[in-house]
């Protein structure tokens, strides 16, 4: 920690903000590195740099402009950066504010945990002092938005503080984390994303790109999965002017995706952005395995699945209708979550990996088949042509555990995680879960056992992908391994 000595008044005022300022959870803290690191977050006009200084953990030092640490600079700087966006009417009251804040300004950033940031040849006091700092183990916070508009959550990154990355492997031959940090507010909150590392390896321009892409997009992500609110701009303008994280036209159809596909190369399959794609190869995988067991495992090998509760469960073919919207439900859920929430759908996809995997060893060492289709269709109308066809293309064999149970767990426990999701969607999801399990008895496609055994099999992956406790975002070791591979 700096031995410096900190002015009573400063420590006086610091105790009124810590008092009077809303207090604020910290959420995500896991995914700070243990070591010396680089938070980037949302100014938020004055709430960005407020917040951090209060809660952020650790031992930290936040980049400031180095103007407001000087008194005859801080007026004209004041001015500019905060308030020549207000009203022409009430801007005199703004220019008078800058003067008269200048002291207090002086005062606040030379005892706070600041490193000053110049745009002149003090520009290299700044890297060094920051340079010392990771050195000793601290952590480094920037707000790097400048008056350029990105989306409706920030503004586009001044990407010359990516050269601090650089100047520390030259130093200490080990790679500087960034870690995306958006504040709410609103919300009386503050997330931690995951981080993106520096490769030394890689040319500087490029990186620059790619790690300010990266952490745009994650404040981004992380903005537009929480519940609705305000967001507090970087820009100081009318505050009946303030954006939602899910403004109106994020909701209609042509919804802007959080990671921009067009970009997308198998070149880039590793870069942070992309690398949940690869979950998709799990479809591939499950595939191929299911193509072997259902063509050389042969029915005679197989086991009879049967219980005397199927006896009692007559055929309905209108149950078609759920059995038919899981297909529905699975590729929108996936498709949602690909383009809206990336974490979501790692959830998702890992849990069906696990059912898959858990289901297919089931299949080899433990064939199954079924024998309860009707042999005549009691009625013919629509439904049961439907179900003619499926029995057409889809073997008895390969049954239990269900994988249309299975799946359906992950996809309800997914959306029930999901904190942006209405509570009638939430519903209707639970609903249309329990109808499409009974509609797999219902239209004969499952034995009641086969409805039994999946129960276990979802508990086992839920348990894998969100560990012990039932919380949302509290991650098991199998996710993040799996997020990090």
């Amino acid at each position: 920690m700096s031995n410096k000595k900190i002015s009573p008044l400063y420590k006086f005022i610091k105790r009124l903000v810590w008092l009077f300022y809303p207090k604020m959870t910290v959420s995500g803290a896991e995914n700070l590195p243990d070591g010396p690191c680089v938070i980037v977050g949302n100014h938020t006009q004055m709430n960005g740099p407020i917040t951090c200084e209060l809660y952020t953990p650790g031992e930290h030092y936040t980049w400031c402009a180095g103007e407001m640490m000087h008194l005859s600079e801080v007026p004209a700087y004041a001015y500019r950066d905060f308030w020549s966006q207000k009203p022409k009417y009430i801007r005199w009251f703004f220019k008078l504010a800058s003067y008269v804040i200048a002291p207090l300004s002086v005062l606040v950033f030379n005892n706070a945990d600041v490193i000053g940031v110049y745009h002149d040849a003090r520009i290299m006091s700044t890297f060094k002092e920051t340079l010392e700092k990771l050195q000793g183990g601290a952590r480094i916070v920037i707000f790097p938005e400048h008056d350029v508009p990105h989306n409706h959550i920030v503004c586009d990154f001044q990407d010359r503080f990516i050269d601090i990355a650089r100047m520390y492997y030259k130093r200490t031959g080990e790679e500087l984390s960034f870690v995306p940090l958006y504040v709410a507010p609103k919300l009386k909150a503050m997330y931690f994303g995951k981080p993106v590392r520096f490769d030394h390896a890689a040319p500087l321009d490029r990186e620059r790109r790619r790690i300010c892409g990266y952490l745009m997009d994650a404040i981004t992500g992380i903005a537009v999965s929480l519940p609705l609110h305000t967001v507090v701009p970087y820009r100081n303008i009318r505050k009946k002017n303030y954006p939602t994280n899910v403004p109106k036209e994020a909701t209609s159809l042509v919804r802007k995706p959080v990671v921009n596909y067009r970009e997308f190369r198998f070149s880039r399959l590793n870069e942070p952005q992309f690398s949940h794609i690869k979950l998709l190869g799990g479809w591939i995988v499950y595939f191929i395995f299911y193509f072997l067991t259902e063509n050389l495992i042969p029915l005679e090998d197989c086991h009879v699945i049967h219980s005397h509760l199927d006896d009692l469960i007559p055929f309905n073919e209108y149950f078609a209708i759920f059995y038919c919207f899981w297909f529905l439900l699975l590729i929108a859920s996936l498709l949602y979550f690909f383009l809206y929430d990336i974490e979501s759908f790692k959830q998702l996809q890992i849990f069906i990996i696990i059912t898959q995997v858990v289901a297919m060893i089931c299949y080899i060492f433990y064939p199954s088949v079924q024998d309860l289709r009707p042999a005549v269709f009691p009625r013919d109308n629509f439904f049961t042509h439907v179900m003619a066809f499926i029995y057409a293309f889809d073997t008895p064999s390969g049954v239990c555990p269900s994988l249309h149970v299975a799946y359906s767990m992950g996809i309800a426990s997914v959306w029930l995680k999901y904190k942006p999701a209405p509570k009638a969607w939430k519903g209707f999801v639970v609903f249309s879960v329990v109808m499409i399990s009974l509609s797999t008895a219902f239209v004969k496609q499952h034995s009641a056992i086969d409805i039994a055994v999946a129960l276990p099999v979802g508990l086992l992956a839920e348990y894998l992908v969100y560990g012990t406790r039932p919380e949302f975002r509290k991650k098991s070791k199998l996710l993040a391994y799996l997020e990090k591979g």
